[in-house]
């Protein structure tokens, strides 16, 4: 009975793996498809927007360093499929000692990770933080041109009500030397923002609410930019250090069966040896299908903040 529901535990677990590992081949699919498209978004983006060179080159930048992460994932799970074969030729160099065979080969294997450990993962990643500064950053510009606006807007409001309401205390009879000097006081306190609301009404033909609308929308691109970029970070630093910690494993299981494999003749020795290569082997294995869970999840979390930023970049002001 425990022996079918470990079978039924294992046709489980490769059902859900080989579904990942599909789901992983759909979302590059979609992420090339994304390609093709962002440039001529990112243009309407720059064009009809207006945005500063500083945030079209944050968007360009989170694009960019999206584009390397998939690179970095496909690379891997080209790293973790020669893994696995690795270790098909490890359980039978394995089985061959146990059952005293003799070894008429050196034992020969390499680390598919070498070349992807966290020193050459952390480069993406630093790239990666300083993009979240940078769009933080054109957030937080945003944010005070949004403020300035409101201000204006508020300001021009009282303005009216102001004036109206002297012009109406001028029609009573209240006096012109009051309205006068009403006026002066407003003016004197609000010049140089009502100078900034009408050159800026004289520069465009849009009219303020919709320049309140754009950079609303504006803010939420960021925005969700800035989230999208934050996971992707925490995402890369659980590939990494599963990268690191099989890297690790890798070289370790290779020079203890290196050892064997030159010292095949004494048998109490290698024999140990091998009962605790087999169990670090085992649990390697287990390390390598986690690594590849989280690598088609980091690429699920990929085409999603890209989704996303797209998105709202498409939206119409």
């Amino acid at each position: 009975m425990a022996a079918v529901h470990a079978q039924k535990a294992q046709d489980i677990e490769e059902e859900y793996n080989s579904t990942l590992r599909s789901q992983s081949k759909e979302m590059e699919a979609l992420l090339e498809t994304q390609e093709i498209i962002i440039s001529p978004v990112l243009h309407n983006m720059m064009v009809h927007r207006r945005t500063s060179s500083e945030i079209e080159l944050a968007m360009a930048n989170y694009f960019d360093a999206t584009t390397e992460a998939l690179e970095m994932c496909r690379q891997l799970l080209q790293n973790i499929k020669d893994a696995q074969s690795n270790y098909q030729s490890m359980d039978s160099f394995l089985a061959s000692i146990s059952a005293s065979h003799a070894l008429d080969f050196a034992f020969t294997s390499n680390n598919p990770f070498c070349t992807t450990t966290r020193s050459n993962l952390r480069p993406i990643h630093d790239k990666y933080s300083c993009i979240l500064q940078s769009i933080r950053s054109s957030h937080r510009r945003v944010e005070r041109k949004l403020k300035m606006v409101k201000a204006v807007k508020k300001l021009s409001r009282a303005l009216v009500v102001m004036a109206g309401g002297a012009a109406a205390a001028a029609a009573f009879g209240t006096g012109a030397h009051l309205l006068f000097f009403g006026l002066l006081l407003i003016g004197t306190a609000t010049t140089g923002a009502l100078k900034t609301w009408l050159a800026a009404r004289a520069s465009t033909k849009k009219p303020s609410s919709k320049t309140m609308s754009s950079l609303l929308q504006l803010q939420e691109q960021l925005d969700t930019a800035a989230k999208g970029t934050y996971v992707v970070c925490q995402d890369l630093d659980t590939v990494s250090s599963l990268v690191a910690r099989l890297s690790d494993a890798i070289e370790r299981e290779n020079a203890i069966a290196k050892w064997c494999a030159e010292r095949a003749d004494e048998r109490s020795s290698v024999l140990e040896m091998v009962n605790e290569l087999r169990r670090s082997c085992s649990s390697s294995k287990r390390l390598t299908d986690e690594l590849e869970e989280h690598v088609c999840l980091f690429l699920a979390t990929i085409h999603r903040a890209r989704n996303l930023v797209i998105q709202e970049i498409s939206k119409k002001a």
